[in-house]
């Protein structure tokens, strides 16, 4: 793993740890100040401010007590300052008070400014059974 590439999954966990401990302003500390972010139910944040008051929301409504693990799946370099980021996230939550999981596949596009890797497009999609079925990344299904 090149050191572009091991700062890229450092980028990942600092957003894990900043979810799990329901750190939004952390969370959002991760993005640029224009980043665009697409949420799981397809809702559009444009901003960090927005991003962070949405995630701000969610910590304490929908995701109060949640917990997420994001795996990364491929980093590809479209040039050595930007990236594509791969992402497997795993959600544990309470949904009516009972106990509920949900996998998704963030993608992120990041940059690296000054030193310092920021998320500047995160588009969320959950895994739902029909995509489950599907074949994995790389095995060119149509």
């Amino acid at each position: 793993m090149t050191g572009e590439e091991r700062a890229l999954h450092g980028m990942v966990y600092q957003l894990e740890a900043a979810w799990n401990a329901a750190d939004s302003a952390s969370f959002a500390a991760l993005f640029a100040e224009d980043a665009d972010f697409i949420h799981i139910l397809g809702g559009y944040y444009t901003g960090r401010a927005a991003i962070e008051a949405g995630h701000r929301m969610i910590f304490g409504t929908i995701y109060k007590g949640s917990t997420v693990r994001y795996s990364v799946e491929k980093i590809r370099f479209l040039r050595p300052d930007v990236a594509v980021v791969f992402l497997r996230q795993f959600l544990q939550f309470h949904e009516g008070g009972a106990p509920s999981e949900l996998e998704a596949r963030p993608a992120i596009v990041a940059e690296k400014v000054d030193g310092s890797w920021r998320v500047v497009t995160l588009q969320n999609t959950r895994i739902t059974e029909v995509g489950a079925a599907q074949k994995e990344p790389g095995t060119n299904q149509r």
